[in-house]
């Protein structure tokens, strides 16, 4: 199964979850029916203006409509992604800097 066709089954679930037609939910995304059934099928790529559609309507994750992820990466991910920002040294500028605007 490719990942359109992933998409497409959860795009089908949150559809019957919400008790919509695909008439329904297609107008309700402002997008034609055969639009929405290509997006079902699997046929045709789900467009991240429809998701993002979707994400403001229904409040569904893009993150879970497009991939299928529920939560953060796991820790080893994040790990590689680099250390955490230094909160301290941000904060040393930010009074530094309001430091200069008073004495100017």
């Amino acid at each position: 199964m490719n990942s359109d066709q992933h998409i497409a089954r959860r795009l089908i679930a949150v559809r019957e979850r919400l008790k919509k037609s695909q008439s329904e939910f297609a107008d309700i995304l402002n997008i034609a029916k055969n639009t929405l059934n290509g997006y079902e099928k699997g046929t045709r790529p789900l467009t991240l203006e429809t998701a993002r559609r979707i994400h403001e309507r229904y409040n569904i994750s893009v993150d879970w409509l497009l991939f299928g992820d529920v939560g953060q990466p796991r820790q080893e991910l994040a790990e590689e992604f680099g250390p955490a920002p230094d909160i301290d040294a941000d904060q040393k500028r930010a009074k530094v800097q309001g430091n200069r605007r008073r004495a100017s």
